[in-house]
């Protein structure tokens, strides 16, 4: 897999990769509880925990065959994160993951945002299948998923903040993609 990503606009949006520089803004999004309440990571107290993050985690996923990831940049202010996480290379597949500020909740960003990244996936990244998931209780990422045209595959049980839960999941094949285009 390709383990770079092109800059992209969404709207007023800009999609780059994850920089060190973005650790601060991270932060606010991250520190935030009710935003990673379904999330298995977070809430961060220090603002170097989400530089460690970006360095360790993010800036490392080329050595593993995956992009750095986007940041969700909107008037100089990263807002958010989507990537693809994992890659199954056996599989020619990824899984996307995403996070937004909840000031910028309900108002449809994130639903363009994983539409914009899922066209990444097939036509840059070359992609044969997309994966993207969410947990039990969170039904707004459930009406992300579905707006984007993501079919339901299966089911799991998954830990989140040291508890079992049960986590969906969603497919997208490069065939159902090409055909909506």
């Amino acid at each position: 897999m390709k383990t770079y990503l092109p800059a992209i606009r969404v709207d007023r949006f800009l999609l780059r990769e994850i920089e060190e520089a973005d650790f601060l803004d991270y932060y606010e999004i991250g520190k935030d509880l009710e935003t990673t309440k379904y999330l298995n990571w977070g809430p961060f107290i220090y603002p170097n925990e989400a530089l460690a993050v970006i360095r360790d985690i993010f800036l490392q996923r080329p050595k593993y065959q995956l992009p750095v990831g986007y940041a969700i940049v909107y008037r100089n202010q990263m807002i958010g994160v989507i990537d693809f996480h994992t890659y199954y290379p056996d599989r020619n597949t990824a899984e996307i993951g995403y996070v937004l500020h909840r000031k910028y909740w309900n108002k449809g960003i994130m639903k363009k945002c994983l539409m914009a990244v899922t066209k990444i996936g097939f036509e840059h990244l070359e992609l044969d299948k997309i994966i993207v998931g969410h947990s039990l209780e969170n039904e707004a990422s459930k009406h992300v998923i579905l707006a984007c045209g993501y079919r339901y595959e299966y089911q799991k049980i998954v830990m989140l903040k040291e508890k079992d839960t049960i986590g969906y999941y969603y497919a997208m094949y490069r065939y159902e993609y090409e055909r909506r285009v």
